[in-house]
């Protein structure tokens, strides 16, 4: 319709022009008048236009202006000539300025189409999940072909299940049955089947494409196009079969992703199973030999043990008791913070407490052993959960207690520096081999040179596990002089109470630095 009126726009145009210079101009340089028609016709409506333009320009110049006018007779055979190179030639320049057109078309619609696909690849590579996928592919196929659009993914055995978009394109059985038999039979249903015959079927208006990655559907996309007549251009199929090819691509890689995570994890799992095996049963059976033992002797004791004797034995089994508590505690804090289940409850403590409850708990343990501490004199207060950070600092001195030479000290430090708390404990032990910094604080892993030491290597985790709770980092590092250091940055937040304290009192074998 709006190709013809067009055209017969442009030819009465080109009539009242010629009509209004013809006595300027001989009758064959009006045909140019005409000719320019046909190039604007043949640009504006395509090929079929132009000619058609060409054919009545040719009729109305010779009824209009070739004498005798107002009829379709020639007085001069001579205009039968002009007549024929007009046509020709109108024919042949409207043909090329169509083509030109559709060559123009066509490097627009493949510019859309590299557009589309580009954008589309961006969104899609920076998601993660098939969920986030279908989301940005729906979003993105739904602007660029101007439809209604939904995917939907198996659940079940028959059933499917709306995971982005629109949910009412499947509302009615119809629809329902054509998008499973897409998910069934890997074939595109709806509209675009009969758009070769120019039928549709009744009650099936929309378009149901299976996401298909070579064998494997994950899925259907659903489609209702705002002009469906648009959907029989063979560029606008190949754009939008592009676009779900580059969905069903990225679903692909999610599904390929989640099924190497679950690999990963399922090693990970064996490999901590087995490391837990192999360092619990061990220290497990070494603090029950040593009570099994002590016990046995006070058992079968006929009053031939002395005092002394008696209280080591039940000084064995208390030590070697506290040792199975602290590795089970250990066991269930790790459990803890694995399944997201730790709570840390900030209160403004006294760091010298907590530090000195923590000394207090390792006792015997450090046999001896001094400890510097170098705490700010102000003692300030800071938000922390004290039972969790007590439990860090009572693991980072066990640490450096177990690998420091007899008589070295432990060397415990804090600042405040620009609202973060710095706490630090050093020892003068062997340090750490070549990436070992990283690696102590996985679960289970035991450093070199370690052997024959008790643990079962969760505490540096555990205490990774609590300072990241609380927002913090903590890090390792070798000392330029041997040994090593653990370093906690906890941010401090907020404005602490004024709260007038007593003096800590040092355990035995602590000093200030």
């Amino acid at each position: 319709g709006w190709a013809a009126a067009g055209t017969l726009g442009a030819v009465g145009a080109c009539t009242a022009i010629a009509a209004l210079i013809q006595r300027h101009f001989d009758l064959s340089n009006l045909t140019m008048v005409y000719l320019l028609g046909v190039v604007i016709v043949g640009i504006a409506f395509g090929r079929g236009a132009a000619i058609a333009a060409a054919i009545l320009s040719v009729a109305v110049f010779d009824f209009v202006f070739v004498p005798p006018r107002y009829t379709f007779r020639v007085a001069d055979t001579q205009y039968l000539v002009t007549f024929v190179v007009m046509l020709v030639v109108a024919i042949v320049i409207g043909t090329l300025t169509a083509r030109l057109r559709e060559q123009f078309e066509g490097a627009r619609m493949r510019e859309r189409r590299t557009a589309a696909l580009y954008h589309l690849s961006h969104d899609l590579a920076v998601r993660s999940t098939a969920a986030d996928v279908l989301e940005a592919a729906v979003d993105r196929i739904a602007h660029v072909l101007e439809a209604r659009v939904a995917a939907y993914v198996p659940q079940g055995s028959n059933n499917l299940r709306l995971a982005a978009g629109d949910g009412g394109l499947i509302a009615d059985e119809a629809e329902r049955t054509a998008a499973r038999n897409a998910y069934d039979d890997g074939r595109t249903t709806g509209f675009e089947a009969q758009l070769g015959s120019g039928t549709q079927r009744e009650g099936q208006a929309g378009l149901h494409i299976p996401l298909q990655a070579g064998a494997n559907v994950l899925g259907v996309l659903s489609l209702l196009p705002m002009d469906p007549a648009a959907f029989r251009e063979p560029a606008r199929q190949r754009l939008l079969r592009a676009l779900v090819d580059q969905t069903a691509l990225a679903l692909e890689r999610c599904r390929l992703g989640e099924e190497a995570h679950q690999a990963r994890m399922q090693v990970e799992t064996e490999r901590a199973r087995n490391a837990l095996l192999s360092s619990v049963s061990h220290d497990l059976r070494t603090p029950l030999a040593a009570i099994t033992g002590a016990a046995s002797n006070l058992r079968d004791d006929q009053g031939t043990l002395s005092e002394p004797t008696r209280r080591e034995l039940a000084d064995t089994i208390s030590e070697e008791a506290q040792r199975l508590n602290r590795l089970i505690g250990n066991l269930l804090d790790m459990t803890r913070l694995e399944s997201g289940t730790l709570r840390v409850k900030k209160e403004w403590v006294s760091l010298e407490e907590v530090v000195g409850a923590a000394l207090a708990r390792l006792g015997a343990q450090l046999d001896g052993r001094p400890v510097r501490l170098a705490l700010p004199e102000d003692r300030p207060l800071v938000p922390l959960d004290d039972v969790l950070f007590e439990q860090v600092v009572f693991n980072l001195v066990e640490n450096a207690n177990k690998y420091s030479p007899p008589g070295e000290p432990v060397e415990v430090s804090a600042e405040i520096q620009e609202q973060t708390l710095r706490f630090a404990v050093a020892d003068r032990g062997t340090g750490f081999g070549p990436g070992e910094e990283l690696r102590v604080f996985e679960k289970f892993y035991r450093g070199l040179g370690t052997a024959g030491q008790p643990g079962a290597g969760l505490g540096l985790a555990i205490s990774k596990g609590i300072v990241e709770a609380h927002s913090g980092r903590i890090e390792a590092e070798n000392r330029p002089l041997g040994g090593a250091t653990f370093t906690v940055w906890l941010p401090i937040e907020g404005e602490a109470p004024r709260i007038d304290e007593e003096p800590f009192e040092a355990t035995p074998g602590m000093s200030a630095g």
